[in-house]
């Protein structure tokens, strides 16, 4: 699913029920940054092909020039169960 229109996003976002929050906890070096790509990009937020590499939620530069992630950040998901 890929969002094409704020009007959109807008919309979904309003349905709480098919929200969701998760937080994801692991060691070092255990895909926590690529699993957040891979989530975001399950919402057409970022491309697929960006997912793991992009480090979306790495916001502050020292960041991504050390490659690490030093801050915890927060985003909201649309979930739809497939019928």
């Amino acid at each position: 699913m890929v969002l094409n229109s704020l009007d959109k996003m807008i919309q979904l976002q309003k349905n709480t029920a098919n929200i969701r929050n998760i937080c994801v906890l692991a060691h070092v070096d255990h895909g926590k940054t690529t699993l957040a790509d891979c989530l975001i990009s399950s919402n057409g937020i970022i491309s697929s092909r960006l997912a793991g590499k992009l480090r979306y939620m790495d916001s502050r530069e020292d960041e991504h020039v050390r490659g690490i992630t030093m801050k915890s950040s927060a985003i909201s998901l649309h979930y739809a169960k497939d019928l």
